[in-house]
């Protein structure tokens, strides 16, 4: 059940009322049920595979909780938990590979390929688990006793299949008290929820139209049209999966919860490290917390944190999906980190010498663009569909970077009449604007509350009716995916 289809719109504010009006005692069991409702109607497998995590756990939780002396339990937890995802994500990339090994080494031997669905959301609610099992065997977390609070804290329908991944000392905290509601919450998750269709239905829809023309045929372009691509990407992906996390944080707003953000201008950030602070939060903090740290981080001396930093992004990818492009994404990035901690001293010494301060306009641009352009490039390792492909896409814009090849004819040819382009500019403009307000820490739901009420009504009917413009231009076309619903 996508979030941006049809069944969603009809399933939402039918949980919303009932939510609201049933007692307080009722209020997680109906949740509970919505929630597994909602996996099912992915694959009802889905479901199956979501109630045994749950169970595993749960019951980890209880048998280590508290207690240093159960380290077999905790690790025999956390690889019972790292089974399903191993088995329906990783292993056929682990047999192809096995099988490329033999054919090279012996040809008679081969393993027997197989095809087997990924169940929805298994990447994130199996890290929510997992991050809660460590928690509680470290002490951090007290043991969840009541298996209906467990099994909504890991089945939560608003972030199920693409996170924010939650911890437990936030979310399931919430679970546990009886949530009262809030007229001023209530608007606001309204509010994120349109915000997060408006970047869904009105750009990352709409200019993946061009990523998908060049990405699926590329040797027809020129090296020009595929880094005009690869930038269209970067707009895509941050687009989907923002809009996503508006909707996810939204919609848990309106039920009563505050869960975490996701992103704060991540194309702001003036530097890599400064990036991976402000995109998809939730994750990269639990990789920090759970992976980065545990290896040592930078506890063992400045090159071991190096190792550290790439284990760390190397498995980040390698979580992203299960192929080479995004094991090398991920390692792009560790690299990335690497040498801006490598360098770092002779940036400053050589900042110091030009007297170049730190806090200057043009200072702060030139790294923001800098940043940018390289998170960029390696987007293209995201999305290319093989290591094959980004490689010789990469080759391309090297040997054939032909600006003039690019015209708003091109444009045209792959799809994109000259409205649906004038407001999908003008869509992205309005989303930057509006980066630059929160960066400035400008909320724009305060300043709304303080105008009047008709002015402020009439901005919220603007803005539902963008939406539902958006909606309509969209009909007849397949709903497309979320990005982060395949990891």
């Amino acid at each position: 059940m996508l979030f941006n289809s049809l069944n969603f719109v009809i399933f939402f504010p039918i949980v919303l009322m009932i939510y609201w009006l049933v007692p307080d005692r009722f209020r997680r069991i109906w949740l509970l049920m919505a929630s597994w409702f909602f996996c099912a109607c992915f694959d009802p497998r889905c479901l199956v595979v979501l109630l045994c995590v749950t169970l595993v756990t749960y019951a980890g939780g209880l048998l280590s909780g508290g207690n240093r002396r159960c380290r077999a339990v905790f690790v025999c937890t956390v690889i019972l938990c790292l089974l399903p995802l191993v088995f329906f994500k990783h292993l056929g990339f682990i047999v192809n590979n096995i099988n490329a090994i033999l054919i090279k080494t012996n040809k008679s031997l081969s393993l027997p390929a197989f095809s087997i669905f990924i169940p929805a959301g298994i990447s994130f609610y199996t890290f929510k688990g997992l991050g809660y099992v460590a928690d509680v065997y470290r002490g951090k977390e007290k043991v969840e006793r009541n298996i209906i609070d467990h099994a909504l804290f890991m089945a939560f329908f608003p972030q199920l299949v693409a996170g924010p991944v939650d911890r437990s000392s936030s979310l399931l905290r919430q679970i546990k008290e009886n949530q009262r509601f809030n007229g001023n919450d209530f608007k606001t998750g309204g509010l994120l929820m349109l915000f997060g269709y408006f970047e869904k239905l009105m750009v990352a829809d709409r200019i993946s139209i061009i990523v998908d023309s060049v990405y699926d045929n590329y040797k027809a372009y020129s090296g020009a049209a595929i880094a005009l691509a690869t930038f269209c990407y970067g707009i895509q992906i941050y687009t989907d999966f923002a809009g996503y996390s508006y909707l996810s944080i939204g919609a848990a707003r309106m039920l009563g919860f505050k869960v975490a953000d996701n992103f704060k201008q991540p194309y702001l950030a003036t530097g890599i490290r400064d990036f991976w602070k402000r995109w998809h939060i939730s994750t990269s903090s639990w990789f920090r917390d759970y992976v980065y740290i545990p290896l040592g981080g930078n506890r063992k001396g400045r090159y071991r944190k190096f190792v550290n930093n790439m284990i760390t992004f190397i498995l980040s990818g390698l979580w992203h999906g299960s192929a080479w492009n995004f094991v090398v994404w991920g390692g792009i990035h560790g690299l990335y980190n690497v040498a801006a901690g490598l360098t770092l001293d002779c940036r400053r010494k050589l900042s110091k010498r030009l007297g170049m301060k730190e806090d200057t306009f043009g200072r702060k641009f030139f790294r923001v663009v800098v940043t940018f352009l390289i998170v960029d490039y390696a987007w293209m390792f995201f999305r290319a569909g093989s290591l094959l492909n980004a490689v010789s896409m990469t080759g391309q814009i090297l040997r054939d970077f032909r600006l003039y090849t690019l015209s708003a004819e091109l444009i045209k040819d792959m799809g994109i009449t000259g409205a649906a382009l004038n407001s999908m500019i003008l869509s992205i403009m309005c989303i930057f604007f509006i980066d630059i307000l929160h960066e400035r820490e400008f909320s724009i739901t305060k300043w709304l509350d303080e105008q009047g009420i008709v002015f402020r009504w009439l901005c919220y009917m603007a803005a539902l009716f963008i939406v539902l413009l958006g909606a309509v231009q969209n009909l007849g076309h397949s709903s497309n995916t979320f990005i982060y619903f395949n990891f």
